[in-house]
């Protein structure tokens, strides 16, 4: 129901005696009642009409008042001191190319197995690739795969739900367009919300 806004109070009463009531005042008057009784009545009936509808409108502001509000918020704040763990520059490259690459490596495993093998590479290696017909030097980093990667359907369910959720954060860091980004976040939601999930081998089905 929509809310009236203006105050009832305030509103004109109507003049019954006027014209346009004529033909209503005559038909009530000619049923039994004399003319003031009728005036009366006609009276009485709008003013309980009018306090019915100022009852009205006070119920659905309070109804509306007592509702829980959500305070709004930028969403483009977010918590400085959370880290999200990084993977390998192999997996960084794939995404940015817009390349196929396994989730494990958006994996907490896969992201320490990348810590790990960068303390015993030396950063400043790099090697030759040739990007639009051209020589440039890239980081040995980036060319390497992980011996220790799975494929996707063999993650762990564990896994893969920590992994895709990283996986999400970093090809938005890499500037993925929005809608391949949302396609892939409600992939990822049908996928981890599935019935299959709780049925024997309902997640290894779904991956």
């Amino acid at each position: 129901m929509e809310c009236i806004l203006a105050d009832l109070a305030l509103e004109v009463q109507p003049n019954f005696e006027s014209p346009a009531y004529a033909g209503w005042l005559n038909a009530t008057v000619n049923g039994g009642p004399t003319r003031e009784e009728a005036l009366t009545h006609m009276r009485e009936q709008e003013e309980q009409e009018r306090t019915a509808k100022e009852a009205e409108v006070a119920e659905e502001q309070w109804e509306a008042e007592k509702k829980p509000k959500i305070n709004n918020f930028y969403a483009g704040v977010v918590v400085t001191d959370v880290l999200i763990p990084c993977p390998s520059q192999y997996a960084l490259q794939k995404i940015k190319s817009m390349e196929y690459v396994e989730l494990w490596y958006f994996s907490p495993e896969g992201c320490q197995e990348a810590a790990d093998s960068s303390r015993s590479t030396a950063e400043d290696s790099f090697g030759l690739v040739k990007v639009d017909g051209y020589v440039a030097f890239k980081p040995i980093a980036a060319f390497k795969a992980s011996h220790k990667a799975l494929q996707d359907h063999d993650l762990p369910w564990h896994q893969f739900d920590m992994a895709k959720t990283s996986f999400l954060v970093h090809i938005n860091k890499c500037g993925w367009l929005d809608k391949h980004q949302q396609a892939l976040a409600l992939f990822f939601t049908l996928i981890t919300n599935h019935e299959h999930r709780i049925r024997p081998r309902g997640k290894k089905t779904l991956l």
